[in-house]
């Protein structure tokens, strides 16, 4: 079996829980020899099952007249359960659109388009924001448009367990409450579920010193093509998560974010050095660094190890953390201490951030 085969059998596994209609798609792609031909036109240094994934949805959502349009949640209001004749509509359209296909595939990345993991940023900076009492300079790696780099520009409805009690459990008496956080007069209200822990909620967001984001290929929420491969990205059923995206976009384009073009290795220095020593400094990045050779990723490590001897200098990663992808993404905390780079677990959340089981650190 190839390792592009095994890619989308993996994101079969990874859609099968909410979305039917790309766990089907994968596995089609993965048994025909001739779309895994085209989806190989994604260089293998990308995500290319996501990339193809969204290559298709993006012409699908572009009014093209053709049946595989039918089974797709996101451009009809009733669309056909994946049956039998999948298969074929995704092979005669792939072979009537193969070349508006080509050039989707070989330029276009997958890039985080998920606002909802600002629920547990939000956790996490405040976390960092208590051990420093000083306004946050944040800087995210691979922020694709920067959706996420207004995270205290939106409001938080999170869902917890009123007595303390796993919300994991199953019990018909378990009580629930719900805590407001964030401006109350925001555009954007993102709801996510606290399912174990405690994490810090203040009611107003910590203060943010300066805010930047370093990607190879940065999108912008003022071109048009940009804001559609974000909407191609978010999976043909999560309409919650289409219409949060369109309203961050809305935030996003009041005031775009400061991205920089390039790569983080080369960029981040440069970065970090125009920050005032004192000033607490949060690298981040949510989903990004499986995307990163390991050799780049254990120079950013030694890179921010170095930068954490000096200024206070703290790092937020999310990373796959687990075979099954039902149980979600992990969140570590990294910071200096005493010359070295510690590390601890933060919070285990949701890939989209529909909910977070909150660890701490010391």
């Amino acid at each position: 079996m190839s390792a592009l085969q095994d890619d989308f059998l993996a994101q079969a596994e990874w859609a099968a829980d909410t979305s039917p209609l790309y766990e089907r798609l994968c596995r089609i792609v993965a048994d025909d020899p001739e779309l895994l031909d085209l989806a190989a036109t994604v260089p293998d240094d990308r995500a290319q099952a996501n990339v193809f994934l969204a290559a298709v949805h993006r012409l699908v959502r572009s009014s093209v007249d053709h049946p595989l349009a039918e089974y797709y949640p996101s451009v009809t209001d009733d669309p056909r359960t994946p049956d039998d004749a999948l298969a074929e509509a995704l092979r005669s359209f792939c072979e009537t659109y193969a070349e508006d296909l080509r050039p989707l595939l070989s330029t276009r990345r997958t890039q985080t388009n998920a606002v909802r993991r600002s629920a547990v940023l939000y956790q996490a900076f405040a976390h960092v924001a208590t051990r420093t009492d000083r306004p946050l300079a944040l800087v995210e790696i691979g922020p694709s448009a920067g959706l996420n780099l207004a995270w205290d520009r939106f409001r938080y409805e999170y869902e917890t367990d009123a007595d303390g009690r796993d919300a994991t459990e199953d019990d018909d008496d378990f009580a629930d409450t719900v805590e407001t956080v964030g401006p109350a007069d925001a555009p954007v209200t993102i709801r996510s579920r606290v399912r174990d822990g405690q994490p810090p909620l203040p009611e107003e967001p910590p203060a943010v010193h300066s805010r930047a984001g370093i990607d190879l290929n940065p999108l912008d929420v003022t071109d048009g093509a940009d804001v559609e491969w974000l909407h191609a990205l978010t999976w043909p059923e999560h309409h919650d998560r289409r219409a949060l995206l369109s309203d961050a976009i809305d935030v996003a384009r009041r005031d775009p974010p400061r991205l920089i073009e390039g790569d983080v290795l080369d960029e981040l220095p440069a970065v970090l050095d125009e920050i005032p020593d004192d000033v607490p400094v949060v690298v981040y990045s949510t989903l990004v660094l499986y995307q990163v050779p390991e050799a780049v990723q254990t120079a950013l490590r030694n890179l921010i190890a170095d930068a954490a001897t000096g200024p206070p200098v703290h790092w937020l990663t999310g990373s796959h953390g687990f075979d099954d992808p039902s149980d979600g993404l992990e969140l570590h905390w990294h910071r200096g201490v005493d010359g070295d780079l510690v590390t601890d677990p933060l919070a285990t959340f949701q890939h989209h951030g529909e909910w977070i089981d909150w660890h701490g650190g010391e």
